[in-house]
């Protein structure tokens, strides 16, 4: 089929007097494409006539129908009409005669009014990666946005953990000077813990910062930005001004953020026409409360050694829990320990790190005396046998550069299966003879030596001159010397 612009050609050249031969030569067409072209004029043709072929869904268009009504999804009616033989049509011609026949509403919002102080909305942002203590970290942005005002908070952290995120929703009360009457937040794992029938519950430490502060947490609904469209649109923002821009340390991207805070707070709003500073006086509800003291609720199973390993520090906790899951609290100066909401232990919060906090009444009754008191109670054990034993154990310290606390658990066991009198004398024959080893004082024990009587050392004993012992008989050398006699 030929365009309109060459049908109309050819009728006006050939009502001109124009031949079709001419004509063909001029448009660059067969000759034949004239002629066929000059008998549909003839006939009262006014444009070319298109002739579709028609779609390979023709046969299936009231299926199709059928199936969208249904709420079947355009994969699901593809892959049924792929198990018709005659089906020869592609996923994406199904798809876009899928989308013709479905009927959508459009999808509207409701223009949201704020009246001053009635809300906040926060959120988090991740930014870029930047220099932090010899090594690349993630950063992220939180963001307070009161949306009367458009005043905004920013605060550059490196985690979203509930601490941060409860010192963040603080420094932004603060900074503020104002607290809303409700926070909005969406589905921070640090605010809010699941949600189950439309029903969330809300992280503990949270809801208490909450109440301490006369506000109501606000779970919006997830993944539905247009809830909380003013914290949205002000990380966008915030994005947008530090895109293309490069950070070599954590301090440089805090002070820039500060920096882009204090600008576009103190710059006259494009919906209002006013500065957020002049209107954040509006928001305030009264004078701040009391800085809330932030705490970390976290959970931990009882280790065998009694103690719980709380941010990379041990603490300890009484025995009988061991196995078994308690809280523990972590403030800015104390750990505490619940177990079914009952004080187990409470310490002094370690700032370190693999730094051991333990209490010894924690420990069983067996287990509370330390490594160097059991060690002196041992030592004393052993010198209260006798002479023989305190003489044995000073060479055992003199023989040897280090003695392992075995050597003195098996001296102590020794002296419970054993006689005093006959481990003390057995102390003082190995003594005697410069032998401290256990080795020989368990001989000495097994063999009774002890009962022998102890040799006097200071004597020494005059060596007797070796005797010649005659291998051959005298007959023989007198054979060596022909024969004359010895």
């Amino acid at each position: 089929m030929i365009p309109v612009a060459i049908f109309e050609t050819i009728r006006h050249w050939r009502s001109g007097g124009l031949s079709r031969r001419e004509i063909a030569r001029r448009l660059h067409v067969d000759i034949k494409t004239v002629r066929r072209t000059l008998h549909k004029i003839e006939n009262g043709a006014t444009a070319p006539i298109r002739i579709s072929p028609g779609s390979k869904l023709d046969p299936y268009r009231e299926r199709i129908k059928e199936r969208v009504e249904q709420g079947r999804t355009a994969w699901s009616i593809y892959v049924e009409l792929r198990t018709d033989p005659t089906f020869s049509g592609s996923y994406e011609l199904v798809k876009k005669h899928v989308a013709a026949v479905r009927q959508r509403e459009p999808q509207v919002f409701e223009r949201l009014e704020h009246a001053p102080g009635a809300e906040a909305q926060s959120d988090f942002g991740e930014l870029m990666r930047v220099r932090h203590e010899g090594e690349f970290v993630r950063t992220w942005v939180y963001l307070s946005v009161w949306p009367h005002s458009n005043w905004r908070y920013a605060e550059v952290v490196l985690e979203q953990q509930v601490p941060t995120f409860l010192n963040c929703v603080q420094n932004g009360f603060v900074a503020a000077d104002a607290v809303p009457e409700r926070l909005s937040i969406d589905n921070l794992r640090s605010g809010v813990f699941w949600e189950r029938f439309q029903e969330r519950a809300y992280q503990r430490e949270f809801a208490s910062l909450c109440a301490h502060y006369d506000t109501m947490p606000n779970a919006v609904h997830v993944r539905r930005p247009t809830d909380k469209g003013a914290v949205e649109n002000g990380i966008g923002v915030l994005k947008k001004a530090l895109r293309g821009r490069t950070f070599e340390t954590l301090s440089e991207l805090r002070a820039a953020v500060a920096a882009w805070m204090r600008e576009i707070n103190a710059r006259p709003n494009s919906k209002t026409g006013k500065r957020p500073d002049d209107l954040i006086a509006f928001e305030r509800r009264g004078p701040l409360p009391e800085r809330y003291p932030l705490a970390f609720w976290s959970e931990h199973r009882v280790r065998t050694d009694c103690h719980v390993q709380v941010r990379s520090n041990f603490y300890s906790v009484p025995y009988r829990l061991i196995g078994k899951k308690v809280v523990v609290r972590v403030d800015a100066t104390s750990v505490t320990a619940y177990n079914d909401l009952v004080v187990v232990a409470r310490h002094e919060r370690c700032l370190g790190r693999g730094r051991t906090v333990t209490d010894r009444e924690h420990y069983p009754p067996h287990k509370r005396k330390s490594t160097q008191e059991i060690h002196s109670e041992r030592i004393a054990r052993i010198r209260s046998v006798g002479t023989g034993a305190a003489a044995f154990y000073s060479g055992l310290l003199h023989s040897r550069d280090h003695v392992h606390s075995d050597a003195h658990r098996a001296l102590v066991r020794l002296i419970e299966h054993t006689d005093a009198c006959d481990l003390d004398r057995a102390c003082a024959r190995a003594a005697h003879f410069g032998n401290y080893t256990l080795e020989a004082l368990r001989s000495i024990l097994e063999r009774r030596l002890f009962e022998l009587p102890l040799d006097d050392l200071s004597i020494t004993p005059v060596p007797t001159a070796p005797q010649i012992a005659i291998v051959r008989p005298l007959s023989a050398y007198a054979e060596l010397l022909g024969g004359a006699s010895c």
